[in-house]
């Protein structure tokens, strides 16, 4: 076997294809560590070749070996995904942490390939979790061989919380925490809604607690760097959603928000927000009363309202 780097790179492509089966058959049983070094070299060198068909094969080939330099083996993990793939899926020349060590550097495609890998650690997982995208992670979620802690779920959910597929595939997963079952409640739709209380014990009224909770939050987040116009567009679209409960609206009041309660009443009492605002503000009580009824709003909240508006100088 010549492995002269010169006319091994000034080879035909074929030759070098050949040349890789030679090359992980020297590394996988030969202990002299001379010719290794040179070996490696070679390796090294192939890695690197114009023609993907070479890199492909090298990769192939190296695949089962149970070491190679870790340089060699970063190479091939961020090479193209033909190159990669079969490479990312097997080898075992990575621990946990050098694994995770690569995830911000490699594609999505290589994101995948590790994610459907049966022996992950735990800090490859949190890896992925971090700086994957959302379908690298998706893969993650599915993989129930898959080591995710409690702070690795609660990243998903923080990432991804809009993304409900995702979600829903993430609360299918075997015996989740309380505190991610919890966070899942109002993220996942009706059917996994079901199963996450049936599963997991919590009663409807704790369910509704959790989800009342969330949306009270998330909409506070939403509103309180929001103009007048963006929070009416935010009411109209809980209006339709059925989310614009009378607990929200008055949540949101007393937590400072005006302009939410005067677009809720509007779309409660199919009027325009001139309207309701001039009907809410103005000295008439029997304008109030008569807004708050068409409104729909229970005669306590009523009071309420009035008074928390009196406070603030309002009325």
């Amino acid at each position: 076997m010549n492995f002269d780097p010169v006319k091994i790179m000034d080879a035909d492509i074929q030759d070098k294809v050949a040349l890789t089966h030679q090359i992980a058959g020297f590394l996988n049983r030969s202990e002299d560590q001379e010719k290794r070094a040179t070996i490696e070299n070679v390796a090294r060198a192939l890695a690197q070749d114009v023609a993907a068909e070479v890199r492909k094969a090298l990769a192939f080939e190296l695949r089962s070996c149970p070491y190679i330099p870790h340089d060699l083996a970063a190479r091939i993990a961020s090479d193209i995904e033909s190159v990669s793939g079969p490479f990312l899926a097997v080898t075992t020349v990575f621990s946990d942490r050098q694994f995770a060590g690569l995830i911000p550097h490699l594609e999505e495609h290589a994101h995948i390939a590790i994610s459907k890998r049966e022996d992950l650690g735990e800090v490859t997982c949190d890896a992925i979790v971090t700086f994957g995208s959302e379908k690298s992670v998706s893969f993650i979620v599915k993989n129930k061989k898959a080591p995710l802690r409690e702070s690795t779920l609660s990243n998903i959910i923080k990432r991804f919380p809009d993304r409900q597929e995702l979600m829903n595939q993430t609360s299918v997963r075997d015996e989740l925490p309380i505190s991610i079952v919890k966070a899942l409640m109002d993220k996942v739709s009706q059917q996994y809604r079901s199963l996450l209380e049936g599963q997991y014990g919590l009663s409807s009224d704790v369910a509704e607690v959790v989800l009342t909770n969330s949306l009270s939050k998330a909409t506070w987040d939403v509103i309180i760097a929001a103009d007048e116009k963006q929070i009416h567009a935010y009411v109209k679209d809980l209006r339709e959603q059925n989310r614009l409960t009378m607990d929200l609206i008055m949540d949101m009041l007393e937590k400072g928000s005006v302009a939410f309660l005067e677009s809720s009443l509007a779309f409660r009492a199919g009027l325009t927000l001139v309207t309701a605002r001039e009907m809410l503000h103005g000295s008439d009580m029997q304008v109030f009363v008569a807004l708050m009824q068409n409104a729909k709003v229970d005669k306590a909240s009523a009071q309420m309202i009035f008074e928390i508006l009196k406070k603030q100088n309002i009325r």
